[in-house]
């Protein structure tokens, strides 16, 4: 599933065209916005866990700083995904001394940032026809913008659009539900939510990144 999502990050820009009306602005999922750190997402989710008066049953289930959060709510598996500054940056975008670090921009981030903040989630549970989830989504933010199914007629996926691209920068992010095949109909098991914004953010740092990789690269075999 990592390969699609690197996929979507770059790829979507091509696929989905602006709409002219925006049903909602995904800004972030459940609890948590876009951009917030791991350590601020994790003490809430703990707290959550430690509250006496809670009604619902969430799990800390594993972590891994700064980039990851696998949280059990209510029997649903949710992976919130953190991003930060790829360490071979550090010698084309360095952190200022003594300066707090941006807010996730298009343009502001020009720096390297040490902390993991928050750019997708995903949600994974017991098989679910897919029609029910895709009648459930269009509820809350209307039709999907793109669908794509497979060769096999059944695997696939849609994707929803929910963006507030009027802002500078885009406020908002994408949903994407999977399908696949189960007793030879459509079914889901995973939906993916991740930023707009961020996502812009991560493939800039990407392209840079390469081109680091392709400059040191030549370094050494040409000292």
């Amino acid at each position: 599933m990592k390969k699609y999502l690197i996929f979507l990050l770059f790829s979507l820009p091509g696929i989905l065209s602006a709409q002219t009306e925006i049903p909602n602005s995904l800004d972030g999922f459940a609890e948590a916005s876009w951009g917030m750190t791991f350590e601020s997402v994790r003490e809430k989710f703990l707290s959550m866990a430690t509250n006496p008066e809670s009604k619902e049953k969430i799990e800390l289930l594993n972590e891994k700083k700064e980039e990851s959060l696998l949280i059990k709510r209510n029997g649903i598996f949710y992976l919130y995904r953190f991003y930060k500054t790829p360490e071979l940056l550090k010698e084309v975008r360095p952190r200022r001394e003594g300066g707090s670090e941006t807010d996730p921009s298009i343009d502001g981030q020009t720096e390297f940032r040490e902390n993991g903040i928050l750019f997708s989630v995903g949600v994974t549970f017991n098989l679910v026809p897919s029609e029910k989830i895709k009648e459930k989504m269009e509820k809350k933010y209307g039709k999907p913008r793109k669908e794509a199914i497979g060769d096999d007629k059944v695997s696939g996926a849609a994707i929803w659009e929910l963006v507030e691209r009027r802002e500078n920068p885009p406020r908002g992010g994408f949903a994407v539900v999977w399908r696949e095949g189960y007793k030879k109909a459509p079914y889901t098991r995973r939906i993916d939510y991740f930023s707009a914004n961020l996502k812009e953010v991560i493939a800039k740092d990407y392209v840079d990144f390469f081109s680091v990789q392709e400059t040191k690269t030549l370094r050494d075999l040409i000292p």
